[in-house]
């Protein structure tokens, strides 16, 4: 199956010849690209797709699920620091609000934890994805703040690049 890049996840072979993530794409070697999805990653280790892929004996930890997943949430709390230095993330339930009824197209972003009360009518406010994939601790550690549980992030390359990362997360788990 042909996918964009954006639906899929590099993996790379290390001078000791294991299968380790590239999430960010960067690393140098021969990649292998596998769907961003919970079944085929299980499937790709189970049946040692790796080894018949690189065309010679690779070691796939039996952890890479859970490596996938640590490695995604980890990428995607980063560029929730880095959107708020952009000037692109904006927190709280009354400026959310703000912005929300401003540009309705942003990305609303509420803790997994959250009261439904208040999540209900922001939901309503936004016409753009809302994301609701990390719980009201993490989006504080990422910002450094208390209580962090209502955020937007208005367009920009690093909403683009949360949204990929967020949707194959999803996805992984």
């Amino acid at each position: 199956e042909e996918l964009p890049h954006t639906q899929m996840i590099r993996f790379v072979i290390d001078p000791d010849n294991n299968v380790f993530p590239d999430l960010a794409e960067k690393l140098p070697g021969e990649g292998f690209w596998v769907k961003a999805n919970r079944e085929t990653l299980k499937k790709a280790v189970w049946r040692n797709s790796f080894t018949t892929a690189a065309r010679t004996p690779v070691n796939a930890p039996k952890n890479l699920l859970e490596q996938v997943e640590i490695g995604l949430l980890r990428q995607s709390l980063e560029t929730f620091g880095l959107a708020r230095k952009a000037g692109l993330l904006t927190q709280g339930f009354a400026k959310v609000e703000e912005v929300l009824r401003d540009t309705p197209e942003s990305v609303y972003v509420v803790a997994s934890d959250a009261k439904e009360n208040g999540r209900e009518k922001l939901e309503k406010l936004a016409s753009g994805p809302v994301l609701d994939i990390w719980t009201s601790s993490q989006l504080s550690a990422a910002l450094g703040e208390d209580n962090a549980v209502h955020i937007v992030l208005t367009s920009g390359g690093l909403t683009d690049k949360l949204l990929i990362i967020a949707q194959k997360l999803k996805d992984i788990r």
